[in-house]
């Protein structure tokens, strides 16, 4: 129980910056997908495993929203989505991780991501989030 509530409260000090939703669709990200890249490829083991958690409920919410996916991972397993996660965000390090996270998911069901309009995190910071 320890380790949990010590990983939950790494989460919490993981909240970066959002971006702003817009005309052209953008929309604003809440939590662990505001980070950068950078800050993914820096963070302790810890903070790397709880994105992996936030991983998954993001590519669930893509199979809800992606019409005639079922599957966004095309049944890959954690590992293998890390490891994805891992390289886009070394080759990309201020895309934010929900770009970089969509943008994989899209690439595994064979479809080409949007472009990166979005991918630069403002120098805004996102508000601490609550408990």
């Amino acid at each position: 129980m320890k380790t949990i509530l010590a990983a939950a409260a790494v989460a919490f000090t993981f909240a970066g910056a959002a971006s702003a939703a817009d005309a052209k669709g953008n929309y604003s990200v809440i939590g662990l997908g505001a980070n950068t890249c950078a800050d993914y490829t820096a963070a302790p083991a810890e903070v790397t495993q709880i994105v992996g958690v936030w991983m998954q409920g993001y590519m669930t919410a893509l199979n809800q929203a992606i019409p005639n996916v079922t599957d966004v991972t095309a049944g890959r397993n954690d590992a293998q989505l890390a490891d994805a996660l891992y390289s886009a965000c070394r080759s990309n390090p201020n895309m934010l991780l929900a770009d970089a996270t969509r943008d994989i998911a899209l690439k595994m069901v064979g479809v080409a991501p949007k472009s990166k309009a979005k991918a630069e995190a403002p120098a805004e910071a996102a508000p601490v989030l609550r408990r």
